[in-house]
């Protein structure tokens, strides 16, 4: 896992390197929640996200003073093949396996694909000239939430 998510993003970045100097580029990679929130069961692609996020803020640092920037994403549940695939492994209805999943993120809800897709453009963009080194949680606020606090949500 830590070979595609990182050695794969330092692998286009070497062959891109040259061309984003030139033209004062941008680098978004997608990271995840999981680089920032573990489970049980999944210390590999935490491990693996992890690494791409300090991989992404690293590139910041390095590839800065070239103006060239560089930013990461790291959505939560986003409503997408794959993910409905994981859905289903939970039993029952997809819709409310989704509902389950989220009910404790402030919007109680999936991302569609297209609003990931929106942050990233943003962060490519112009507007985002001074965008560097961030990481930026797409995850309806399901990282701001302190479960242990939980019954204050429904206040």
């Amino acid at each position: 896992m830590v070979a595609v998510n990182v050695g794969g993003a330092q692998t286009l970045l070497d062959h891109a390197e040259q061309g984003l100097i030139e033209r004062r580029g941008a680098i978004v990679t997608v990271g995840s929640t999981a680089a920032v929130v573990s489970g049980a069961v999944s210390a590999g692609y935490n491990t693996a996200k992890a690494g791409l996020v300090m991989w992404t803020r690293s590139q910041a640092v390095r590839l800065g003073p070239h103006g060239v920037r560089a930013n990461v994403v790291c959505p939560g549940w986003v409503r997408t093949p794959m993910a409905d695939a994981s859905m289903s492994r939970l039993g029952g209805d997809v819709d409310d396996a989704y509902r389950k999943v989220t009910r404790f993120a402030p919007l109680r809800r999936p991302a569609a694909p297209d609003e990931i897709a929106a942050v990233i453009c943003f962060l490519a963009s112009p507007e985002a000239s001074y965008v560097t080194g961030a990481v930026i949680m797409a995850d309806g606020g399901s990282t701001a939430v302190d479960v242990l606090m939980v019954e204050q949500l429904d206040a």
